[in-house]
This record gives C-alpha cells, sequence and structure tokens, in this order.
C-alpha cells in the first residue's frame, strides 16, 4: 500500500484550545497547516478569547481547518468539544502557543504502523518564549521514554516509582480516536494535572507505547507567567490531589507493587510539601495518604544549603516554613 493510499485511509484530528493566545497562535497554526502528514482535520476551540486568537485563527479556516467558539470554560471544555467533533481515527492535542515539528504526525503513523491499540509519543523541548527553539537539544526527560508494551511499568517509572520521576507532556503524544472513545471525556472539574488524569487513563486503556526518534514537539513557556506559583493557590492543589487519587485509583487495579507504593507516596508527600505551612488540612490528607502506602516518600531539594541543612536536621517542615516566610518577606 503506498504512502498517499495509506494517508487517505487513516484522517488525523489535531484538536487545539484557545484563549488569548493572539501572539501565538499565527506560529502554530502554520506548523500544524504544514505537516507533512496531509490527511488531517483541525478544530481550533476558542475558549472565550478578549484578543484577536478568533479573528487570526479565521484566516487558517478552509475545508480541514475550523474555528469554533464558547464562553470562558477552560481548555478541557475545549478539548472535549474539539473531540465530539472529531472524525479522524488518531488525535493530536496541541496547546496553542506550542509548535510541532513538520513531520510529527508522519513519524508517530509510521510507528504505530495503522494500529489503534498503541499510543505514539515523541521527544520534546521546553523553552521560554523568545528563544529560538530550532537548535535546542530535547529535554532529558524525552530521553528515558522508550517502546513498551507495559502501560503499568511505563506510568510506575513515569511516577518515580525507579527512583526518579520523570514528565511526559499532552502534546508529546499521538492517540487513536478508539482509545480516546473507550477512556471518556477530559475532567472538566480539573484546574491543574489535567492531562496527568486523562493520559493515564489512555496508557492503561492501550497495550503498550511506542517512541519515534529525533525532536517533534516544542513547549513554549511564556516568561509572565508565574508557573510555580500555580502549585501554591489552593484550588490548583485541591485539583492536583483529585487527579493523584484518580491516577492512584486506575493504577491500583492493576498493580500494588513497591515501585508503584512508592512512587505514589512521593507523590502525595510533593503536594503536602507544596501546601505547607498554608493549607494543613491539604497537608493531613496527603500525609493521610502517604501513610496507607508503607512507604518512605522521597523529599526533594526545597532550597539553598540553610533550608537543606535545616531540612535534615529538623524536618520539611521546619524547612518549609522557613522557605515560605523569606519568599513572602521578599513579596
Amino acid at each position: 500500500m503506498n504512502t498517499m493510499s495509506n494517508q487517505e485511509k487513516q484522517k488525523v484530528s489535531i484538536i487545539i484550545p484557545a484563549y488569548n493566545a493572539e501572539k501565538y497562535i499565527e506560529e502554530t497554526l502554520d506548523s500544524v497547516i504544514n505537516q507533512t502528514w496531509e490527511n488531517i482535520e483541525v478544530f481550533v476551540v476558542d475558549d472565550g478569547s478578549k484578543d484577536r486568537t478568533v479573528e487570526i485563527a479565521r484566516r487558517y479556516e478552509s475545508d480541514k481547518l475550523k474555528v469554533l467558539t464558547q464562553k470562558n470554560q477552560k481548555a478541557c471544555v475545549a478539548r472535549n468539544k474539539g473531540l465530539s467533533m472529531s472524525t479522524g481515527k488518531y488525535i493530536q492535542y496541541l496547546d496553542a502557543d506550542d509548535v510541532l515539528s513538520k513531520n510529527k504526525i508522519e513519524e508517530q503513523m509510521k510507528v504505530l504502523q495503522g494500529s489503534e491499540d498503541y499510543l505514539a509519543i515523541s521527544s520534546s523541548v521546553h523553552f521560554m518564549d523568545g528563544e529560538d527553539y530550532r537548535n535546542m537539544s530535547p529535554r532529558e526527560e524525552s530521553l528515558w521514554i522508550h517502546d513498551t508494551d507495559d502501560p503499568v511499568e511505563f506510568l510506575v517509572r513515569l511516577y518515580g516509582g525507579y527512583g526518579e520521576r520523570w514528565m511526559v507532556l499532552s502534546n508529546a503524544w499521538l492517540t487513536p480516536k478508539k482509545i480516546c472513545d473507550k477512556i471518556g471525556p477530559w475532567d472538566e472539574t480539573l484546574l491543574l494535572d489535567q492531562d496527568g488524569e486523562y493520559f493515564t487513563r489512555a496508557i492503561l486503556a492501550s497495550k503498550g507505547i511506542r517512541t519515534t526518534g529525533g525532536i517533534s514537539y516544542y513547549r513554549r513557556f511564556i516568561f509572565s507567567e508565574s508557573i510555580s506559583g500555580k502549585a501554591y493557590k489552593k484550588e490548583n492543589l485541591e485539583s492536583a490531589l483529585h487527579s493523584l487519587n484518580c491516577k492512584s485509583k486506575y493504577l491500583n487495579e492493576f498493580t500494588n507493587s513497591d515501585n508503584y507504593k512508592k512512587a505514589i507516596a512521593t507523590l502525595y508527600q510533593e503536594i503536602a510539601i507544596n501546601a505547607y505551612p498554608m493549607f494543613k488540612d491539604l497537608v493531613t490528607t496527603c500525609e493521610s495518604k502517604v501513610k496507607e502506602t508503607g512507604k518512605k516518600p522521597d523529599i526533594p531539594v526545597l532550597g539553598g544549603r540553610l533550608i537543606e541543612t535545616t531540612k535534615q536536621i529538623f524536618g520539611w517542615k521546619a524547612a518549609k516554613k522557613i522557605s515560605y516566610l523569606v519568599h513572602k518577606k521578599r513579596k
């Protein structure tokens, strides 16, 4: 079967939630419409933008690219709207300020070889807005990804069950629509770690992972955003806790290994650290979850020499409290 007939049978739906992305949407859409895999459909779902995002996106409208609008309801609602309209056999999620290499989808379709039971994943680059990302090397996190027929082992390793914890970005995946239909929609109640919860379900519903060589996905970080600050708002911490509860429940249906327990304990510990000393009710909940695992969690680096010395002598709570007070005074 030649490449074109293969493409004709295997459409890829690209879903792009967008909110106030006028500065970046053009570059994002250029990377999409110039994909070497030609059999695509694109849904840009604007989430109530107050800038020129819709105006710019509509310049790209065609028989392949549609612009949809909704009142501001967050990205998960936008993704679900695009997903409900998709007719492709495979789904590519993409944020409106990120970029795909021109052969990203084609390379992933090649490794999937028509399978609708496996997920494809690519390596990625993180870059700050304004950096020349094209000549950057992939993140270290991308170097551990590997082909596997064991989705459970992949997730336990991802979450740190074998030592170091890793990261996989949602837009690095290419997901068969069959799997999307099987697992259901994105959880629209989540404010943080929506992709972690969704792709835990997707990975566990698959037969495994297939990887591609080279860099295929570029993740932009915008300097004005308070990236770390998001982890310290109570509603976001509650969202992270809900997401972790779900991920733990899903995985626990497949394994109860010591590696799994260690990974989950460490993830609950991380939320407890982020919540302390502001939200002690969340800390108590997370510490109870850690205790249920029966494992001692890893404690991350919390600061410089003074903070780390305090942690070693008096424990992480004392160290975090000092760090919190110093940060508060600087603000």
